[in-house]
């Protein structure tokens, strides 16, 4: 790719970025809530609100936040930071105090060294001071803890990291243990240039930032990043995307929705008890109740009515209280009965004595005479012929007459006393009622056989009136104590029924109180429900958006670091919530679908790793100027760290990466690679008693160097040649010289990145980049005159449009080679 249009690509993927990450999300919100017809007005008050805090969504809706932790004070606004030196003492591998000087501005730095050289030790103290731990040991507890002091030297352990801030200029980061702390309570303390001392390192505020944009990968925390649950990806890419707000809101109305659904909770639940209850009672109302309560909305009304019992017995609770209700006829009303019918039998009985149909015959004919008389008057009786009919045989029968009237009125009445006293005697005795007969708890069925059969004796009643007495005295008492016996155990029953029922009828009183307010409550309780999910739903919508940069940025770095490999990265996508949140990453191999991560090798995962991490690292809100990576390239092909040298060189345009790698094949792609941009290569050596020292292999001037020196003696070279190329590289190895000068000192004062970009881009000659290296931007004529080299070296350096003239080639070597060392050793 041509390097302006690279430059351009990039420019143009870091402005959609951060053009993304600061879109209001309100407004974003706001607009989506006008597209969507199916969410209630009351919904989107809600999700307006609990975007805007607790305050808003508690004035709104009532609602009261969590207890949380008294607010820390307000966070520092971090600005942007260079890495110039790491210092280590008596720490890990390195014994006495060992130093990295480190070029502070947009520079590619390796530092290599063998296994053992004390290369991770400052990898590891960096991470140390920067976090408080390292990825590598945090599951290693024992021995993290127990090897962390250097055995060689008996110092404090001390870590010292110089940074320079954007507008600051020098600040110091000083973390040791006096006095033989332990490894979690050190000393930290912060210095920035001509400021005091501070505790802490709180002043950075780098506490958000370094879990947000972590600026550090080893190669351990590398193959770890997507072995890791889905969940900590997820977290890792979601936390950069700049939508805590709208996460936060999303937890608010979790919180908001559970508190008003709670209710709802509880009802089921007491629900499912009662039910439980009321099927183990063997009570009509608790069958009644339990119908009720399975219907999906149970009806409050009736349950309420059961409740206080106004709703009559039904079923077999109706036929065991029927028993309660049974009654005999009272012993007095028996007596009387026994009585009167003893009474008026005897009555009957005397008056019937004497009556017979003759004497029925001759009142007959007595009746017939006296109408005779009354018509015809005094004759002869016409049945005998002999005696006279007149008026005092009349008189005499009349007066016969009146008593035998009398005795028929008297047996008459007698009669219908006997026939009352029977009908009497008859109805009290009943026959066996229907409630004996029924289907009664098991408890009940022998008292009530005993009483039926009892109530059937008494009912079996003789005809004969005497007999029936005779009935009436005997078989009522036996009946009478046989109910009395099934009422008493009838009461006994329903009495526990009746305890079992008024507990759970209180209870089901107080579930129907909680089931009327809950009807109450159920739309603010619906309406927070669906602003919840609906703001869960376009949490989702909203991160897509947002990661897509990070995707096309992911997937441009994997382009770089794939080299050969057919495995290609289609996209990235953030699914799911909660527990079942996780990174997709989807690919084609040779143009077929397929999930990525069961398809890659170890290295082909180590670069995808990387392609995830650098994008995160590189965020224009991350504070960190650099990116350090230990041991990146460990299982990677050859291809694969010629593809990463590419990819970091594209990086190190913006930001200082630094790069940790035993690996010879690194820093050998980094010494070959084409490149843009400064590069150092430090080699670490280790002597004994973990004496560490960095020296440096090869500086970018140091290499034109190299090279201009190589092609003088080139024999095979033509003089002319020579002459013609011998001055670029000597320009390039000036003018490297003076861009690490000159970014040093402006970066190291506080002057920002892009000031001092764009002051040595406006510098087009090398004159003028010299100005800038050695007298702050003026003419450097006073450096030049000092010495005669450091003349001759520009004129030679600027020979590059004219052949080289009245000098030696060699020598011309020599010239800018003096003047670099000077100007590497700070001469002004």
């Amino acid at each position: 790719m041509d390097p302006s249009a690279l430059t351009v690509t990039v420019w143009l993927v870091s402005a959609l970025r951060e053009d993304v990450v600061t879109e209001d999300l309100n407004s974003w919100v706001s607009r989506r809530l006008d597209e969507d017809d199916g969410l209630s007005d009351d919904a989107k008050l809600l999700i307006m609100a609990a975007l805007d805090g607790d305050a808003a969504l508690a004035d709104m809706a009532g609602w009261t936040p969590p207890q949380s932790a008294p607010k820390a004070a307000d966070t520092v606004e971090p600005v942007g930071a260079f890495l110039k030196q790491i210092k280590v003492r008596a720490f890990r591998g390195i014994g006495d105090e060992a130093q990295i000087d480190l070029d502070p501005g947009p520079s590619l730095t390796v530092i290599s060294g063998r296994n053992g050289s004390g290369k991770s030790s400052f990898a590891e103290g960096l991470e140390v001071a920067l976090t408080g731990s390292t990825f590598r040991w945090r599951n290693r507890t024992t021995q993290w803890k127990e090897r962390w002091r250097n055995v060689h030297c008996h110092d404090d352990p001390r870590i010292e990291v110089t940074l320079v801030e954007e507008g600051v200029g020098r600040t110091r980061l000083v973390v040791d243990w006096p006095d033989d702390a332990d490894l979690e309570a050190p000393r930290t303390t912060l210095q920035r240039e001509g400021g005091k001392q501070e505790p802490g390192m709180d002043s950075l505020g780098w506490a958000g930032p370094l879990e947000t944009y972590r600026p550090l990968l080893t190669y351990e925390e590398l193959g770890a990043l997507l072995a890791a649950a889905p969940a900590d990806l997820y977290d890792k890419i979601s936390t950069v995307l700049g939508i805590g707000q709208l996460s936060d809101a999303v937890r608010r109305l979790e919180a908001h929705q559970r508190g008003l659904s709670a209710p709802q909770a509880k009802l089921a639940k007491d629900r499912k008890d009662l039910l439980a209850q009321l099927e183990a009672l063997d009570d009509e109302r608790a069958r009644q109740a339990a119908a009720l309560l399975k219907k999906r909305k149970p009806d409050a009304g009736q349950l309420r009515q059961l409740a206080i019992g106004s709703v009559g017995d039904t079923g077999q609770a109706a036929q065991v209280r029927a028993l309660l209700r049974l009654r005999l006829p009272s012993e007095q009303e028996c007596a009387e009965a026994a009585d009167e019918l003893k009474a008026a039998v005897g009555a009957f009985a005397d008056l019937a004595h004497g009556s017979d149909a003759a004497a029925e015959r001759r009142a007959q004919l007595v009746d017939a005479v006296i109408a005779l008389h009354e018509h015809e008057g005094r004759q002869q009786c016409p049945v005998c012929g002999v005696g006279t009919v007149d008026g005092d045989l009349i008189a005499t029968l009349r007066a016969e007459r009146a008593a035998e009237r009398s005795a028929a009125t008297a047996l008459r009445d007698a009669r219908d006393r006997h026939q009352n006293a029977g009908n009497a005697a008859r109805r009290v005795i009943q026959h066996p009622p229907a409630a004996l007969s029924v289907d009664l708890p098991v408890e009940l069925t022998g008292p009530a056989a005993a009483t039926r059969t009892a109530w059937q004796d008494w009912a079996s009643a003789p005809g004969d009136l005497l007999e029936l007495r005779e009935h009436i005295q005997t078989k009522r008492a036996p009946l009478d104590d046989a109910l009395a016996k099934l009422q008493t155990a009838t009461q006994q029953y329903v009495d526990e029924l009746d305890d079992a029922w008024g507990a759970i009828a209180t209870r089901i009183a107080t579930f129907v109180d909680d089931l009327d307010a809950w009807h109450r409550s159920e739309p603010e309780a619906s309406a927070a429900k669906d602003a919840h999910q609906w703001l869960k739903t376009n949490e989702i919508a909203l991160k897509n958006e947002r990661v897509l940069p990070i995707a096309e940025e992911a997937k441009r770095i994997w382009a770089g670091l794939r080299q050969q490999s057919n495995v290609d990265i289609a996209g990235l996508a953030l699914e799911g919530s909660n527990t079942r949140r996780r990174v997709v990453v989807s690919a084609t191999v040779d143009g077929e679908d397929v999930g990525a991560l069961s398809v890659m090798s170890q290295g082909e995962l180590h670069s995808l790793a990387l392609a995830l991490f650098i994008p995160r690292a590189t965020m224009p809100r991350s504070p960190f100027r650099f990116v350090v990576l230990d041991d990146p390239v460990q299982a990677m092909g050859p291809a694969k760290v010629d593809g990463l040298v590419n990819v970091l060189l594209e990086i190190a345009r913006t930001r200082q990466v630094i790069v940790f790698s035993h690996d010879d094949r690194f820093a050998s792609a980094v010494r070959r690679a084409p490149r843009e941009v400064p590069v150092k290569v430090l080699e670490i050596r280790r002597e004994a008693n973990s004496k560490v020292t960095a020296v440096v292999a090869l500086s970018p001037a140091q290499r034109y160097l190299r090279d201009a020196f190589a092609i003088t003696k080139d024999e095979g070279l033509d003089l002319e040649t020579l002459r013609r190329v011998l001055p670029g590289l000597l320009r390039m190895a000036l003018e490297a010289q003076c861009r690490e000068v000159y970014f040093t000192r402006g970066l190291s004062s506080g002057a920002s990145h892009q000031e001092v970009e764009e002051n040595w881009a406006a510098a087009m000659k090398t004159r003028a980049r010299l100005g800038l290296a050695v007298a702050d931007g003026a003419d450097p004529a006073g450096w030049l005159n000092q010495y005669p080299h450091r003349r001759r070296a520009l004129k030679h350096a600027n020979a590059i449009h004219s052949q080289l003239e009245s000098v030696a080639p060699i020598d011309a070597c020599r010239d800018v080679e003096s003047a670099v060392d000077d100007l590497a050793a700070g001469a002004r």
